[in-house]
């Protein structure tokens, strides 16, 4: 039984919180500097919630305060004390290091993508280690984050995936039609009744109408809408509040398809798609969003995806902030596509921020292949 468990705020503190799931001590401290404070508030709820019986302490020691550390450890060096050295200033963390094997205490750093436990005590021991794992959710805590909201519930509705299997079966065909969605000459939506839409058929040719027909009658089939002709006029009836959104909104049936596939993968233990966080409580106005959000083994699997071939830097940029965020060097950042990128250079400049470019062609095993290679290296 550990009496103190030291841990060190990091912008990211998953090892912090694996590591007190792990040995169950009487008490954390946390080692902190005035830089993370705002990320230690939100540590504390967590604990607070999670670690019920677990006493927390705080220290304020800025970096390279030697005489500080000291003392923290000189005070309970006659208790069954370990020290974290996996997260925190660089400097805090071989000073800490110094002082354990000056007093001979136990000290370990994690690495939780490789799930090996080093242990610093007379000799190096290092552990294949399995951990407890951390959900979605726990790791945007860990970070200062928060989930404010998810799509996931449509990834689990049948007709959306009966849906965008049907589009991803016939990715040429919804490549060549497609843009035709987004004509408000053509589809034009009713401001006053959501759920309604009026097609305007008369600018289209007739293997267009002969499609457009097919389909309509296949929704209505599936009681998803019911719809009238009036010369070359449509008026389409959405008998539920999601099938519209997943039609014109660009890019949801690959977030779908892409879930449904990570879903399938016997490696990954959670996902989430359209999930909307927030940096933490001082930016409850600036709302950010992922496609895919998944985890393994406590490490998670960040997807951006992108139903087209004009995906550019600021694709990639935006991305690589999230997953540094959320979970910094551990995670596997990944951009799915289904058409590769107008500009090559993007592909190169991918490489070079360590995301992975996936092209869905519809080869459902070849897309599952590509994802286990990326998360089991």
């Amino acid at each position: 039984m550990i009496d103190i468990l030291i841990n060190q705020v990091d912008e990211h503190n998953e090892s912090n919180i694996l590591a007190t799931q792990e040995f169950n001590p009487s008490v954390v401290y946390f080692i902190k500097d005035k830089d993370s404070e705002e990320k230690m508030k939100t540590l504390r709820l967590y604990y607070e919630k999670n670690f019920e019986k677990i006493k927390i302490e705080e220290f304020l020691v800025e970096e390279g305060d030697k005489e500080e550390l000291e003392k923290i450890i000189k005070s309970i060096k006659d208790k069954k004390i370990l020290l974290n050295l996996t997260g925190g200033k660089r400097i805090n963390s071989l000073i800490l290091l110094d002082l354990c094997i000056q007093e001979k205490l136990t000290s370990l750093y994690i690495d939780i993508k490789k799930k090996i436990m080093y242990e610093f005590k007379e000799n190096i021991t290092i552990y294949k280690k399995t951990f407890e794992d951390l959900e979605i959710d726990d790791i945007v805590k860990a970070s200062g984050g928060k989930i404010v909201e998810d799509s996931s519930e449509l990834c689990n509705k049948k007709d959306l995936i009966y849906f965008a299997e049907k589009i991803s079966n016939n990715l040429e065909l919804w490549h060549k039609y497609k843009q035709q969605l987004y004509e408000s000459s053509i589809f034009q939506h009713d401001s006053n009744e959501p759920q309604k839409i009026y097609i305007h058929t008369q600018a289209l040719e007739n293997e267009e109408i002969n499609l457009l027909d097919k389909i309509l009658s296949k929704f209505k089939e599936m009681n998803e809408i019911s719809y009238r002709k009036e010369n070359d006029k449509i008026t389409v009836n959405f008998n539920n509040d999601y099938l519209k959104a997943f039609i014109f909104k660009s890019g949801t049936w690959l977030e779908i398809e892409t879930n449904k596939l990570i879903n399938s993968i016997e490696e990954v233990d959670e996902s989430k798609n359209g999930v909307m966080f927030l940096w933490n409580d001082e930016n409850q106005s600036v709302r950010n969003e992922l496609d895919v959000v998944a985890v393994k083994d406590s490490v998670p699997i960040f997807i951006s995806c992108k139903d087209s071939d004009k995906y550019n830097e600021m694709a990639l940029n935006e991305l690589n902030v999230y997953a540094s965020k959320f979970g910094g060097e551990n995670s596997y950042k990944i951009l799915v596509a289904t058409k590769e990128p107008i500009k090559s250079p993007v592909k190169i400049r991918a490489k070079e921020m360590g995301i992975h470019l996936i092209i869905f062609d519809g080869n459902e095993e070849k897309f599952i292949k590509e994802i286990k290679d990326i998360i089991n290296n």
